[in-house]
């Protein structure tokens, strides 16, 4: 029996108002229980996409051999003991049609729990299981791209250009495959370099001539879980180390575990070295790990200055204020949608007791924290975030962009502010950059002509 509209509407506005009672009733609850819940809706959430994604593969690669049937066998038969090599011709297509399938449903399985490797495959280093899961995910977005590109171009080439291409079908997943399989190789070579050092001069209104070239090294998004460890971290960190930075700032999205599981994996920022001080703020992703008071401590531990909705004069705390700059930072603007403790993006703290004649740097993880920031009562001329990870790959990328309000990369807001959005040093689960950079950015102050 057919369904008609109306039942639908009805039955899309209750699984929405679902939706709506539900997250009321999370936010309600205590932030530890929150937190995990909070990742349960997405897990959720990511099966639901997934799950969208794998029947559009299945639905055309399921079909590249079919099965068989008794009848197809027969015509091919020459003998006369027709039921004996009845068998000998079918079995062969059988069998390779069986195996498909099985393939074809274990990589499937593998990219839909890619994501669960979040909670139990998380070390000092990745587990190869762990990155198998999220390199298969990678490849899972290239194929569903070019299944969209092909079959877009034939149907612009037979509807628009009234031409008629031949194609089977064979002939265009292997375009597909193609496609998917050079895309990914680029970008897990990318995602396996060792981050590109950027060299970006900020102009800065009323920055003290002492200050003048002053070097902030800004690291963001290195996201130490399922497919980064020790190992990487360990590289980043000698990097920085070359540069001689006076301040180092990470701004946002260090992990994707708790303290317990990534111990080991975090040790090697206690290397890091610059001359002010080395600072940190929080992510999105530290609240989803639920275990941000604990990272705090942690840190703190490992040399790092945490700026929880605070600031800093720099150089010295004891110099003239006509020689110093304030460096600020907030909570991320998800740890109020969560509720964690008293956690969020409270800029009458961070930003309420600079000095307005002093130049303001703003830590802060996501350009919608920028935005606001800047468009505040309060003097901001440079803010340094990340997030975006410039959109990490294509398609990914076209959301990223439509979402944020600076995407990556400097921007000049107003009369003198700036923003920087950096594209991430490492990347978030998986192992691919395409289109990207990964970037450990040498920021130089410069006074503004």
């Amino acid at each position: 029996m057919a369904i008609s509209f109306g039942t639908k509407v009805a039955a899309a506005l209750t699984v929405l108002l679902a939706v709506i009672l539900g997250e009321m009733y999370v936010l309600s609850l205590h932030w530890e229980r929150k937190a995990r819940l909070l990742r349960l809706q997405f897990v959720i959430f990511i099966q639901a996409f997934l799950i969208f994604l794998s029947r559009f593969v299945w639905n055309n690669f399921s079909t590249v051999f079919d099965k068989p049937t008794r009848k197809e066998g027969l015509r091919h038969v020459k003998y006369s003991d027709k039921d004996l090599h009845q068998k000998d011709v079918i079995q062969p297509d059988l069998k390779k049609w069986t195996i498909w399938r099985i393939f074809l449903i274990t990589y499937l399985v593998l990219c839909h729990i890619s994501y669960l490797m979040n909670f139990y495959f998380i070390g000092r280093e990745p587990y190869v299981i762990a990155y198998s899961c999220y390199a298969a995910l990678g490849l899972l977005f290239q194929i569903v791209t070019g299944l969209v590109f092909v079959k877009v171009i034939l149907f612009c080439l037979r509807n628009i250009l009234k031409s008629n291409p031949v194609f089977s079908k064979q002939r265009e997943l292997q375009l597909v495959l193609i496609y998917a399989i050079l895309c990914w190789t680029y970008g897990l070579y990318n995602a396996a370099s060792a981050p590109v050092v950027k060299e970006v001069p900020i102009p800065v209104k009323g920055l003290p001539a002492s200050l003048d070239g002053l070097r902030i090294v800004q690291i963001s998004d290195i996201h130490l879980g399922p497919t980064v460890g020790r190992w990487r971290l360990t590289r980043i960190v000698n990097i920085i180390n070359e540069l001689d930075a006076d301040v180092v700032v990470m701004t946002g999205d260090l992990v994707d575990g708790s303290v317990a599981s990534l111990r080991e994996a975090v040790e090697p920022v206690k290397d890091i070295q610059a001359k002010l001080g080395n600072y940190f703020i929080t992510g999105n992703h530290e609240y989803y790990t639920g275990d941000v008071d604990n990272w705090f401590s942690h840190l703190r531990g490992l040399g790092f200055i945490v700026l929880h909705n605070s600031n800093v004069r720099l150089p010295s705390e004891k110099l003239p204020a006509n020689q110093q700059i304030c460096l600020a930072g907030t909570d991320d603007i998800d740890a109020l949608r969560i509720g964690y403790g008293d956690h969020g993006m409270k800029l009458d703290d961070a930003l309420g007791s600079c000095d307005p004649s002093q130049p303001v740097i703003l830590l802060a993880h996501q350009p919608k924290a920028a935005k606001t920031a800047l468009d505040s009562k309060y003097r901001v001329d440079v803010v340094l975030s990340g997030h975006t990870h410039g959109g990490q790959f294509f398609p990914v990328m076209i959301g990223a962009y439509l979402l944020n309000p600076f995407f990556y990369g400097l921007y000049r807001y107003g009369e003198s502010s700036h923003v920087y959005v950096s594209m991430g040093t490492q990347y978030w689960g998986i192992p691919m950059r395409i289109g990207t950079t990964m970037e450990v950015t040498n920021i130089i102050l410069k006074q503004a002509l």
